[in-house]
């Protein structure tokens, strides 16, 4: 059963962000069952709900981090916090 997830190799990093990842969608299905979301249209200029937001955000995190590893001498840390904010912005104004 457990061979299905032998491709990937398992750093504590790695599954720090399968489970926060994991958490995100658990809490966003939860919260929606409760207090369904409201789609809105902030600065991205398309309307969307809280859910999609996040979709963004994750996806635009990951698009700077992979940026931020394709130049040589930078520092990984700083890019990762700015692409942290620029999520948050896009989770909360988005």
């Amino acid at each position: 059963m457990f061979d299905l997830f032998d491709w990937i190799p398992w750093t504590t990093p790695v599954a720090i962000v399968f489970i926060g990842v994991a958490l995100m969608i658990t809490g966003l299905t939860i919260w929606g069952h409760y207090r369904p979301p409201v789609r809105r249209k902030g600065f991205l200029g398309i309307v969307t709900d809280r859910t999609e937001r996040v979709y963004i955000a994750i996806v635009s995190f990951a698009l700077v981090m992979v940026i931020s590893f394709a130049i040589v001498d930078s520092d990984t840390a700083i890019w990762a916090i700015s692409a942290l904010a620029m999520a948050v912005v896009i989770m909360i104004w988005g």
